[in-house]
């Protein structure tokens, strides 16, 4: 059972678009709406996004950016909820997280897509 669980998270790590996939479609058959479906697969991946961008910085660049990667997070955190509660006059945590956990989903996913071409031509040009 360990081995199975290490096994599928150390694959939704590697890929997690195969994560997204599978819970939009999971949910999709369990009769919630497309929008419903898609929030769904981006709360259930955003956390493997950022854990795959992690890896993929340091197999790329190796180093770990384990503490610029927090900082980051913490700093986007702090310009949502200035930004939310600027806009808004008022502050609910839960509406704040919930825009900094689909803007983390953005930006890590376009990460992710950036680092695995980057990695790729990378790997080709130095094999040439």
């Amino acid at each position: 059972m360990d081995e199975w669980l290490a096994s599928a998270l150390a694959t939704f790590i590697t890929a997690p678009l195969l994560l997204f996939l599978l819970v939009y479609v999971g949910a999709r058959l369990f009769g919630r709406r497309k929008r419903s479906s898609f929030y769904a697969a981006v709360n259930a991946a955003t956390v493997f996004f950022i854990a795959a961008v992690y890896f993929l910085l340091a197999v790329v660049f190796h180093r770990s950016y384990l503490v610029p990667l927090l900082l980051f997070l913490f700093v986007l955190h702090g310009l949502i909820a200035l930004g939310y509660w600027r806009k808004q006059g008022d502050f609910r945590l839960r509406a704040v997280f919930r825009l900094f956990w689909r803007a983390s989903f953005l930006i890590f996913a376009s990460l992710y897509a950036g680092l695995m071409v980057y990695g790729i031509v990378v790997r080709i040009a130095a094999s040439l």
